[in-house]
């Protein structure tokens, strides 16, 4: 198998003649034009208007190569392209080969008997908005928010606007392009466990075979043969298929359950004469339930893996760019790897970006992070009535589930987000078609035989929500919980919620100082301003952060304090709502709050904005998600102290309980001495205190510490004194005293801190390894006076 890359510096322009410029591949004309000085940057200012307005272009790429290879015999040339956003005609040498319509999955033609030495290829792409808009005018108006025409195109649904997404509806050829020249190849090979035998398991392989003649294939399981397999036909496919035994096996666990192991696995495809291609996975084995059982609170919605329950703790992954092809590795590795340090065991892949890059589920599988991988249908009807989109969708739900099935890390597909929530309470998604809601053809029908056909080992669920009498119960299923702050309601009632597995719940923030100062003039940093309501996209976004911030705070001196006390108020409305749900534990299995990352500099749901600069939200997520997390509850007019413990083994612990008056006084302090059952929740003590006081609780097991707060009133009532915090210079490290309770404690300094708004219970330190250009300290209090 040989490959010939082509990709690089392609001619593009436009239908119109406005434009004509080097164009790259992977890329899209968006970024082109920006690169080029042609359009300015779309994120800065009021920008991404000027993006509108070449929406409804068409675009030709065009390329010359050459081809110079002596074809052996029965050797053959595929034109690989990886994707192409979205809709095109594929021409080599004048000759048309057939076209593309589907952003998300790979497209070959065999172009053997076309190639020249010289040759010309072009590739014309249509407008990603006139033609779903043809289609609307002729099928009709799909119900449900942002622009309905996207309904109608396989495109990732965000590029269309979102309320935390800027409108960029790119065109381009956004993956890679190449020849691939081969005799017969492999594709999609992956193993799965079949049955546990004690320490020993049955495995098994299989994976797709393209080329004809008399082929096998050998099996390597970390560099040992464990068998081969005769290539056979099923269904007009060829395929490979087989079972083995794998003695002593090693499995995959989520980190935090145990070791996320992965075997090396080579696929050797042969025919007489020997290897002719070869593919090579880490693969993790490991088997999956989601354990749904009646209880008296309705029914259970726990993850399993391997036998062990696992309570998930993550948030949302939704695309970490408009312009997708700016992306690089290591924007996933930095991403992926800030997740597992604020401790979290799931990201929920939602449903209306894209098929994440392979680098992402590779680091998930590393490092034992959990994927609940929606596919990419999101609040809206979708035509699944019409036969050519119901066969466009299923052909995309089989590749990408072949394509990603071998990544272990993946332990739920799910149909998509919100669409059956949507059918049930939003009104304007009503519409059925013999008696079928849109789009329920896939989600109930189609996908999950698909599924059960193509990753056996994986369960299906059909939609997120989902579950009980209506999609978003309480008593059954997941549930999205948007009632608080959407809702106008604010994080004190997400107390009153008892849903089972609580996958989407947020609050917003704005992003960092420096962010919003990439994007707007010193003159333009007003909270109204048309630039801030530009990158806040959700309706009423800035009235909201304003209605809470004074609700919980009282009072907004100025920009900077707006931006701080977003960001602490979003920091404390999840750590509220998690610490709830946590101390359920299993009745509520999960917590994956919206949303880990932004896809442009905005103010919304993020726990770490564009640049992957760190927000209050996301050091909170370390301290709430840590393994074990003691927890105060105001419960019959008592102080209850509960101690939530992930661990997998009974642990002693010692746990102090302290209470200050706002001067700094103490007025209570207890020790205990326990015993936390493994993975379970224990309640400590309840005593009789006033709630006007500020509560600190520290727990330690086996040498950690884990600390917590606890403040009943609101800040508003507080009337909160200066802390005087001293900053200590120890030379790598820095050290934060304070003589009365502090909170939202932030570390001014050049470089972003390992830490941040910190607590500080009077009289005990905090020791951090100094950042660079580190400058002072500030807290609540300095954001209030």
């Amino acid at each position: 198998m040989k490959r010939i890359d082509l990709n690089g510096f392609w001619n593009v322009r436009d239908n119109e003649g406005r434009f004509s410029l080097d164009g790259t591949v992977p890329g899209v004309v968006q970024a082109d034009l920006v690169r080029e000085g042609l359009l300015p940057h779309p994120y800065v200012g009021m920008n991404e208007d000027l993006f509108k307005e070449i929406e409804d272009r068409e675009w030709i790429y065009e390329r010359e190569f050459e081809f110079k290879e002596d074809l052996k015999e029965g050797e053959r040339v595929d034109l690989v392209f990886e994707g192409v956003d979205t809709l095109s005609d594929v021409y080599l040498n004048g000759v048309y080969l057939g076209n593309t319509e589907n952003m998300f999955i790979e497209y070959r033609f065999d172009v053997t008997n076309i190639l020249r030495e010289k040759n010309h290829l072009e590739v014309y792409i249509k407008s990603p908005i006139r033609v779903p808009k043809a289609l609307e005018q002729n099928y009709g108006v799909l119900g449900g928010p942002e622009d309905p025409i996207r309904g109608y195109i396989r495109k990732a649904q965000y590029s269309y606007g979102w309320d935390w997404g800027a409108r960029m509806v790119t065109s381009g050829i956004w993956k890679p392009v190449y020849l691939e020249v081969y005799k017969a190849r492999l594709q999609d090979s992956t193993a799965y466990l079949l049955e546990l035998e004690g320490k020993d398991a049955l495995v098994r392989v299989n994976g797709f075979v393209y080329g004809e003649g008399n082929l096998s294939v050998e099996v390597y399981v970390n560099g040992e043969k464990i068998g081969e397999f005769p290539v056979l036909e099923k269904n007009g496919e060829r395929l490979f298929d087989g079972v083995f035994h794998l003695e002593d096996v090693k499995l995959w666990y989520p980190w935090n359950v145990g070791e996320p192991y992965l075997y090396d696995f080579a696929f050797v495809l042969k025919d007489s004469n020997g290897e002719i291609y070869r593919e090579e996975k880490k693969i993790g084995l490991r088997r999956v339930r989601i354990v749904q059982e009646p209880d008296e609170e309705g029914k259970t919605f726990i993850f399993e893996i391997n036998g062990e329950k696992v309570f998930a703790k993550g948030a949302n992954w939704i695309p970490s760019e408009n312009i997708l092809t700016w992306l690089k590795d290591e924007d996933y590795e930095k991403l992926v790897k800030m997740a597992r340090s604020a401790n979290m065991n799931m990201l929920r892949v939602w449903g209306g970006g894209i098929y994440e890059r392979e680098s992402f589920y590779r680091l998930c599988d590393e490092l034992g992070i959990m994927v609940w991988q929606d596919f990419m249908y999101a609040c809206l009807e979708y035509p699944d009535h019409l036969p050519w989109f119901r066969k466009l969708a299923n052909e995309e739900a089989r590749k990408i589930v072949r394509k990603l099935r071998y990544h272990p890390s993946i332990v739920l597909w799910c149909g998509n987000n919100e669409n059956n929530w949507g059918f049930d309470e939003w009104g304007n998604m009503a519409r059925k078609v013999d008696g079928i809601n849109l789009g329920n053809r896939l989600y109930l029908f189609d996908f999950p035989e698909i599924c059960a056909e193509e990753d056996p080992s994986t369960p299906y669920w059909p939609s997120s929500p989902y579950g009980g009498e209506k999609a978003n119960s309480e008593k059954e299923g997941d549930r999205h919980v948007w009632y608080v702050w959407s809702g106008w309601m604010n994080y004190e009632n997400y107390e009153k919620d008892t849903g089972r597995f609580i996958s989407e719940f947020g609050f917003q923030g704005a992003p960092h100082l420096e962010t919003i100062e990439f994007f707007s003039k010193p003159e333009e940093r007003e909270i109204f301003h048309p630039v801030m309501l530009k990158h806040n996209k959700q309706v009423e976004g800035q009235e909201r952060l304003i209605r809470f911030i004074f609700g919980n705070f009282g009072k907004c001196k100025d920009f900077d304090s707006f931006v701080y006390l977003s960001q602490l108020n979003q920091a404390e409305a999840i750590k509220f709502g998690v610490e709830h749900w946590r101390n359920r534990k299993y009745k509520t299995a999960g917590t994956l709050f919206w949303q880990l990352n932004d896809s442009w500099p905005v103010f919304s749901w993020s726990a770490v904005d564009y640049f992957k600069r760190p927000k209050a939200l996301y050091y909170y997520a370390r301290r709430f998600f840590a393994e074990v997390l003691p927890v105060l509850k105001r419960r019959d007019r008592k102080i209850e102290l509960l101690v939530v413990s992930d661990l997998r083994e009974t642990k002693e612990v010692s746990l102090r309980l302290a209470a200050y008056e706002k001067t700094g006084e103490k007025v209570f302090e207890k020790t205990y001495r326990t015993v936390l059952p493994a993975d379970g929740v224990s309640s400590v003590d309840r005593v009789e205190l006033p709630d006007d006081l500020f509560f600190f609780v520290e727990a330690e097991v086996d040498g950690v510490s884990y600390r917590n707060y606890r403040v009943f009133r609101k800040w508003r009532d507080l009337e909160l004194p200066d802390p005087e915090i001293s900053l200590e210079d120890m030379g790598e490290l820095i050290e934060l005293t304070a003589k009365r309770p502090a909170f939202g404690v932030k570390i001014l300094a050049d470089e972003v801190p390992e830490d941040d708004f910190l607590f500080l219970e009077p009289g005990r330190s905090v020791t951090l390894r100094k950042p660079a250009g580190v400058r002072g300290v500030k807290s609540l209090f300095d954001y209030l006076r």
